[in-house]
């Protein structure tokens, strides 16, 4: 809390005195055109898998998947349609751009572990390579069971 000259505290200035007029402004326009396209773009948005944003004219909608960037591609017309409806004539065109993954998103991979067959399982690929016609495919089996049981 502030102290103002008498030594009192006065009320904290809420966060949005801090944030520049211009960002304000901006962020409550693409609250605004977000709301326009919930209608076709609903479940991205819910599910978090595109985010939007304005760019002068250009409304750029960027998402993580080819598969998406393909769909969003083909609804641009629709979008234009929507926002100029909704009273966003200024947007005059749709940008799809495919993002890098962010660290939430990103996978970690697992250690590359040794996998080895039983005994069992050994005996019994060797027992129908036996009973196989296929050399090609009784080598395979004879080669699995191999593998398996000195773990190369």
């Amino acid at each position: 809390m502030n102290r103002n000259g008498d030594g009192k505290r006065s009320a904290p200035r809420p966060l949005a005195s801090y944030i520049d007029p211009a960002w304000r402004m901006r962020s409550r326009a693409d609250a605004g055109i977000r709301r326009a396209l919930e209608g076709i773009l609903g479940p991205l948005l819910e599910q978090r898998r595109i985010d939007i944003a304005t760019d002068g004219s250009t409304l750029v909608i960027a998402c993580r998947e080819p598969a998406c960037a393909t769909e969003l591609r083909f609804l641009q017309r629709d979008m234009r349609k929507t926002l100029s409806a909704a009273g966003y004539q200024a947007i005059e065109q749709v940008r799809v751009v495919i993002s890098a993954p962010g660290p939430a998103t990103t996978r970690a991979v697992a250690a590359q572990t040794e996998r080895t067959i039983p005994s069992s399982a050994s005996r019994a690929l060797l027992a129908a390579a036996s009973g196989i016609s296929d050399r090609r495919l009784a080598d395979a089996l004879r080669r699995l069971a191999r593998r398996g049981s000195d773990g190369r």
